[in-house]
């Protein structure tokens, strides 16, 4: 009975708070959703690491596809994205003193970006973003995990740079 009752005082609180006129985005500026052509990204890693530019760049369509403050475009855009991979390394950060195992690993990687287009200031920004997270093989998780947060945290700083205009000014 108390459940029930419960249950009918959330929908009723969720009803309510629906009609508020408050609406979830992820557009921090208030400004327009601009469109964004995103070329092809350059892998220049060394030593070479094939493959994690398809990585990043399914990982930015992604992000893309739920970030309010822009669309993918293939034709004319607001802002074009060049972005580079420069560096990628992966040190232990902690072995298990008695397998010699990695306890702990770092993944860093940094990509150079490069935004054009009407709506940047200036007409173009080149920023530089270093992205760092960590994976515990010893708890048993997979590089894979790691290396989706990588991805993951990579993209959204990247779409910084083409969207957040009062960012992108400094």
């Amino acid at each position: 009975m108390i459940r029930a009752l419960g249950r009918i005082a959330l929908c009723a609180v969720l009803c309510c708070a629906g009609g508020c006129g408050y609406t979830m985005s992820a557009s921090l500026d208030g400004g327009p959703e601009r469109t964004l052509r995103l070329t092809t990204i350059e892998n220049r890693l060394f030593p070479n690491r094939p493959g994690y530019e398809y990585d990043l760049t399914r990982r930015l369509k992604d992000e893309i596809a739920t970030d309010r403050r822009l669309k993918l475009s293939e034709g004319q855009a607001d802002v074009v994205l060049e972005v580079a991979l420069t560096r990628f390394v992966e040190p232990n950060l902690v072995e298990d003193l008695k397998t010699g195992r990695p306890a702990e690993v770092l993944l860093s990687a940094r990509a150079t970006v490069v935004a054009r287009g009407k709506t940047v200031p200036g007409g173009e920004v080149r920023r530089t973003v270093n992205v760092s997270t960590s994976y515990a093989p010893a708890l048993g998780e997979p590089r894979e995990v790691g290396m989706t947060r990588l991805w993951r945290d990579m993209a959204r700083e990247i779409l910084d740079v083409a969207a957040d205009t009062e960012w992108a000014a400094r």
